[in-house]
């Protein structure tokens, strides 16, 4: 297992310090560091999961699984962070918690009496989860009745941060013997912010518990540039070169694109247009709502995309029809509630929330604890062509579709007995490029 015992200096890209990997017993209060009989550890997480996932895999000689023994009652505590990172705040740069371990797999016996088998664990809350079931009516904003579930004793109950986006509106529903999370992803359905933006999602970072939208992700600035090259010698004052490591951690080593584009999909799930037709059986009214992808690009909006242009250009072949919704509401079901449904906000959550995994890369960077799902990186990719000299500093040779702005929809940080990478799955819901015209806005 890498680990730098040098707290203070990060010796290349990719180093990891591993401070803590102990597992404990609840029923035998038994408790042993296993940081020398670890091959590999992986930390999982994905903003549209709501718990951080991950496992160990093991390679020892003295049976270890047998005699400590592991019977599904284990926790394992965990502390991993790149040496010198954000060294004026250094929680910030750390990779920290108790995680149960679920399951035992792979375990193979080898020869000299060696065994290697994977652990893999999961939040604690997601255990909590499994064992609580709520009968209660809930009532309210939104915002307020998701930290309620969170946070209150008798729900997820969980001490951990809470990063949760006010709502504008209203609702009042029955949990009818719901777990926690089944009632989040409820609420979820009909979540506006204060720009009318129904696109919240709920996940775990290692900074907390998220209930936020997209529209806010898309906000933040960049956290990090990733791009394919040569990395930069630097002189030193020897006469040799030193690396960059700033350069270092930018490098992606893989680049890799699982599909570049989906008509069918895209037309068939609503992203570019579709038709709800539903009816108020209280007020005997009938309605049909109208949905495009295109109703409020280029206008004033207070919707936030990742880059400036959309997915496809006006000249896309689909119309309104193409999907088509049927419902039923009922307004006045709860006194001094309107309507409770997701109806009229259905067809534009799931066009957004498919519009922001349009374009999806998966690239493989120098490991850095600071790095979580969440967060807005840029990608600056280069036509796989040969360049003109005259056009060596252009804009032009830049990949439009593949560069621009990204989320970290999912990230993988695994750290063997050599390095620490992170796998990251990438997506963005616009573009850099302007399909009707073929300019870029990248700078």
């Amino acid at each position: 297992m890498a680990s730098n015992t040098s707290s203070n200096v990060v010796r290349f890209a990719g180093d990891i310090n591993v401070s803590k990997i102990t597992i404990s017993s609840l029923i035998t209060n038994k408790k042993f560091n296993v940081k020398n009989q670890l091959l590999t550890i992986q930390v999982f997480e994905d903003i549209f999961s709501p718990f951080i996932t991950g496992n160990l895999i093991f390679r020892e000689s003295v049976d270890f699984a047998s005699n400590f023994p592991f019977v599904g009652e284990e926790v394992v505590d965990i502390e991993l962070f790149t040496p010198s990172l954000n060294e004026s705040n250094p929680q910030e740069g750390v990779i920290k918690g108790r995680f149960y371990i679920y399951k035992m797999a792979d375990r193979e016996e080898l020869a000299n009496r060696n065994t290697v088998y994977q652990l893999h664990f999961i939040s604690i809350e997601a255990i909590t989860d499994l064992n609580v079931k709520i009968s209660k009516g809930f009532s309210g904003k939104i915002s307020d009745i998701a930290k309620e579930l969170l946070a209150n004793e008798g729900t997820l109950s969980t001490k951990k941060k809470l990063n949760i986006e006010e709502t504008t509106n209203k609702t009042k529903y029955v949990s009818n013997f719901w777990s926690p999370i089944k009632n989040i992803n409820f609420i979820l359905n009909t979540a506006q912010n204060i720009s009318k933006s129904p696109t919240y999602i709920f996940y775990e970072s290692r900074y907390g518990f998220n209930f936020v939208s997209l529209d806010t992700l898309n906000e933040q600035s960049s956290f990090q540039t990733f791009q394919q090259y040569d990395i930069k010698q630097i002189p030193n004052a020897s006469g040799g070169s030193d690396r960059d490591l700033n350069l270092d951690y930018r490098k992606i080593s893989d680049l890799s694109i699982p599909v570049s584009h989906d008509y069918m999909d895209k037309v068939t799930s609503g992203v570019y247009g579709s038709t709800l037709l539903f009816v108020d059986i209280a007020s005997k009214q009938y309605f049909n709502l109208k949905n495009s992808m295109f109703d409020n690009w280029g206008k004033d909006t207070d919707e936030s995309r990742l880059n400036q242009y959309p997915i496809s250009s006006r000249k896309i072949l689909s119309t309104y029809r193409s999907t088509m919704y049927n419902d039923t509401i009922e307004v006045g079901l709860f006194s001094d509630y309107e309507d409770v449904s997701n109806a009229r906000v259905r067809q534009k959550r799931i066009s957004r929330l498919k519009q922001a995994e349009a374009h999806k890369i998966h690239i493989t960077v120098p490991g850095r604890t600071d790095y979580t799902c969440g967060q807005v990186v840029t990608v600056i990719k280069y036509k796989a062509e040969p360049i003109a000299k005259d056009k060596s500093d252009s804009k032009e040779i830049l990949d439009g579709i593949i560069s621009g702005r990204y989320l970290i929809a999912s990230i993988n940080h695994v750290i063997d007995i050599e390095k620490h990478e992170c796998h990251m799955t990438l997506i963005k819901d616009s573009m850099i490029i302007d399909l009707n015209r073929g300019t870029t806005t990248y700078e």
